[in-house]
């Protein structure tokens, strides 16, 4: 399987991270060209932005101006990441992608989704992932989780009330159905190790072109 782009999509405490981590390995050991990136954070550019956005908690941005961020971050991962690594036949694996600006920016903070779906529009130039992973999960447990961490691995998403996560866990639901095709919904509640084989078993059959399991 190359020249393939791969999302994983979910709300924080939804296991997204070790998810895609243990698939990366997965695919690696499976002599599989496959590279890692994630949103925001995937070139030196969105390390920047990915310190306003998620890691600096004294900074509080506007609805607006925090999905303007999260495009310009988005473009320079396709542009710089994506793109060139599709071309060279590989599997790109990104940690969140276009689906979180509705989730979070439309459902979770309320803006306009037309608004958002044009921007991503633009920033993408129109390109989607050709399979997204959303792991869908009780935003209860996924805080249950997050307060387990001890403050570790903490962004300032996870620390928002517990209505926020719902509102973000039914955008993610909505562009599921509005994309069954690409969006493949799994159960974040099975364990790490049951979770981890029914994302092998999905894009084993994504790989080869069959019908994919749908949770």
């Amino acid at each position: 399987m190359t020249g393939k782009w791969i999302t994983f999509e979910g709300i924080g405490g939804s296991g997204k991270t070790t998810q895609i981590n243990l698939l990366y390995k997965y695919l690696k050991n499976q002599t599989c060209d496959v590279i890692l990136t994630k949103e925001p954070g995937g070139t030196a550019i969105g390390e920047i932005l990915r310190e306003i956005l998620v890691n600096n908690f004294e900074l509080k941005l506007e609805s607006l101006s925090e999905l303007f961020l999260f495009e310009a971050d988005r473009h320079e991962t396709v542009k710089k990441v994506v793109n060139p690594n599709i071309e060279l036949g590989k599997l790109v694996l990104s940690d969140r992608g276009i689906d979180g600006s509705v989730a979070y920016q439309g459902f979770g903070r309320k803006l306009e989704i037309e608004v958002i779906h044009y921007l991503t529009s633009l920033a993408t130039e129109d390109k989607a992932p050709d399979l997204t992973i959303l792991i869908d999960i009780n935003p209860e447990i996924a805080h249950q989780r997050i307060i387990n961490r001890n403050n570790v691995n903490i962004d300032k998403f996870d620390l928002e009330k517990i209505q926020f996560q719902t509102n973000v866990r039914n955008g993610f639901l909505y562009m599921a159905k509005q994309n069954p095709k690409r969006i493949i919904i799994v159960d974040g509640s099975l364990s790490v190790e049951e979770l981890h084989q029914t994302i092998v078993d999905i894009v084993k059959c994504f790989a080869k072109g069959e019908v994919i399991y749908k949770g």
